[in-house]
Formats: structure tokens, sequence, C-alpha cells
């Protein structure tokens, strides 16, 4: 399973980069035992690897894609017993050992599914999005893409990406009396909107904001036109991003030419943490031992979209961290530990009777 996950890490499989996430996707196929059929489509250009069929009794799940990185991310590096490299765990590990169980399983024997996609560091609807849509209905999921150190996600929260723009009128800057500053109607925004939000912890499970990027204005010496910024919004309730919503209409109405587009939405994931997939794997977990315990998650995953029609999803992970960053790294020997009780569960809940 090392083997194959640094092969996977050595893929340059960035979110827009199709043509490269399909020839990915190829590689993992070969990897896949025939009598799963595992077939490639695609949706919008985006390419998706589906095996078994598509209302399996357990759909495995994971995303291929990864978010940019320097060069030498794309060179996994072992050190103390831990794997380093951009998507070691966020989260081709899942793909190199759902590819090993799928080895040691019989297709005939048990009703597992396997679904791979290259989206979802974009918001997913090319992906499991897109799938669901054209009908593929799972009877639950396993989705290792949050949970870190064996935890449950019980609860995630929603995301809503923003692009707030302003107009001004532009002048020489040696007479700002004379024009209109877009870029500084732009701050003004952002300093009202940013007082609603308090400061949170990551014990905390509350909403967020982030300015991630800002554009505008043409020279130095010049008043800007125009300004823009980019919003990132995490919100735990449907409820709280409805309050959030009244407070950018007060805005875009007390600053005029201020327009507000949604560039990405992610509603909250909840799941129940009683249901008994859930305390099967507990119980093998136990047998290698793992205690599991019930946590959260501030980021969105593709978990929603299964949530949203009422499939339940299991979101639980190994040991490792650094998702995104220039250190990301998983725990060769606690996955292992990982993928064993996984194949275990997987055999237990999918056996045909």
């Amino acid at each position: 399973m090392k083997k194959t996950l640094k092969q996977l890490i050595k893929l340059r499989t960035l979110s827009r980069e199709t043509e490269e996430n399909e020839k990915a996707l190829e590689w993992v196929k070969e990897q896949i035992p025939t009598g799963y059929g595992a077939r490639i489509k695609k949706h919008n250009g985006y390419p998706l690897l589906y095996a078994g069929s598509d209302s399996p009794m357990l759909c495995l799940q994971a995303h291929i894609d990864v978010v940019p990185g320097n060069e030498e991310l794309f060179f996994p590096k072992e050190e103390k017993g831990l794997l380093y490299g951009r998507g070691a765990y966020d989260m081709k590990f899942a793909i190199a050992c759902y590819i090993e169980i799928l080895k040691r399983t019989n297709p005939e024997k048990h009703g597992v599914g396997l679904l791979l996609t290259s989206d979802e560091e974009i918001g997913g609807a090319n992906g499991v999005g897109a799938a669901i849509k054209e009908g593929y209905s799972p009877s639950f999921v396993f989705l290792p893409d949050g949970g870190d150190n064996w935890k449950f996600d019980v609860k995630a929260k929603g995301a809503w990406h923003l692009e707030i723009s302003t107009k001004g009128k532009a002048g020489h800057a040696s007479r700002p009396w004379e024009g209109v500053s877009a870029i500084h109607k732009l701050l003004d925004i952002s300093k009202e909107l940013r007082s609603h939000f308090t400061e949170t912890k990551e014990e905390e499970f509350k909403p967020t904001i982030n300015i991630g990027k800002i554009e505008g204005g043409e020279a130095t010496n010049q008043i800007a036109e125009k300004a823009l910024m980019k919003v990132d919004i995490r919100f735990t309730s449907k409820g709280e991003k409805e309050k959030i919503e009244k407070i950018l209409d007060s805005l875009k109405e007390k600053y005029e030419g201020t327009e507000i587009k949604e560039d990405v939405y992610a509603p909250p994931f909840e799941c129940d943490a009683k249901n008994p997939h859930f305390k099967e794997f507990e119980k093998i977990a136990r047998e290698h031992g793992k205690s599991i315990k019930e946590g959260f998650a501030h980021g969105a995953t593709d978990a929603r979209h299964f949530s949203a029609e009422n499939i339940p999803v299991m979101v639980i992970k190994p040991r490792g961290g650094g998702s995104h960053s220039k250190k990301e790294w998983v725990d060769l020997k606690d996955l292992d530990d990982f993928c064993s009780t996984l194949e275990k569960f997987v055999k237990k809940t999918t056996k045909k009777r």
C-alpha cells in the first residue's frame, strides 16, 4: 500500500487539470480487479471513476484532486514512519487503502462500490454532486476526508464563498475630494462585515470569516474606480446563514455601487453517530487498540452532497496532518491499522446473503 500511495502522490492531480486527473484515474483503474467493472465517466470535463454497482450497499468514496503546491511536494518523503507529500493526508491515502481492500474483496460476495472524483477541492459539483443527480445511490458511504485521528465527524460547517465588488469615481490621488475611492469603500465594508464575527478557537463550533483576496486600483497616484474582495464564510446552520444574508443586504444598501456574487455554496453536514454501521466500525477499531470519539469539522467536504439526500456518511481518518500545507503527512503504521479496520468493516457490512 505504501508503494501505491507514493505513486499517487507523484501524480500532479490539481483540481482544474482535468487531463492529468483522467490519466491518474486511468492508472487507478488498472489497479482494480476486473470483476468490479471499473469505468471512467466525465461531467463537464471532470473525470469520475466508478467501480461496482451504482447502488452499492457501501460506497468507498474519495477525491484524487489536490490543491497546488511547490514541486518538491509531489516527491514523497518518508521520515520516522511518516510519509510526507501533497495529498498524503488529503486524501490519496484513502485511494491507496481502497485499492488494497478491493484486491482482497470478492465482488460476487460483497456489495461494495467505489467512487473517486476530481473536483472536491473546488466544490464537488461535477463530482459527487453530479453522480448523485445522475442516479448514484449507495445505502451507506465511507468518506475519510475529515475526522482526524480516529474521530467521527458528526457535523461540519457550511461554506459560502462570495465576491464583493464596489464602484467609485476615479481622479488624481492628490485631489481625493474630487473622486470616490472604491478601495476605501471596500475596506469599510470589510470592517463592518467582520465586526459581526467573534474570534474563535479550534475547539469552538462557531461561524468564521476570512478575506482571502483583494484587488483594486490601477496606479498609486489614482483614486481607485473599482475594487473587489473574495470572502470565505463558514457557518454552522441555515438560520445562521440567513442572519449573515441580512447583514450583507444592509451593507449593499448602505454602500452604493456594491455588488455581491456567490462563487461557492456548501450547506452544513450532520450525521447520526448512533447508526449501527458507526457502532460496528467502532467495535472493529477497538480490536486494533483504537479509541474513537466524536468531533466536528470546520471545513466542508463531499459528505454534504450525500447528507443532503439522507444517505448516511461516515467521516473518519487515521493519524496525520498538515493538509494543504508544506508539511502534509500521514502516519504509515496507523494507516495500516486503519486499512485493516476498514477491510474487516467492508467485508462484514457488505457480505451478501
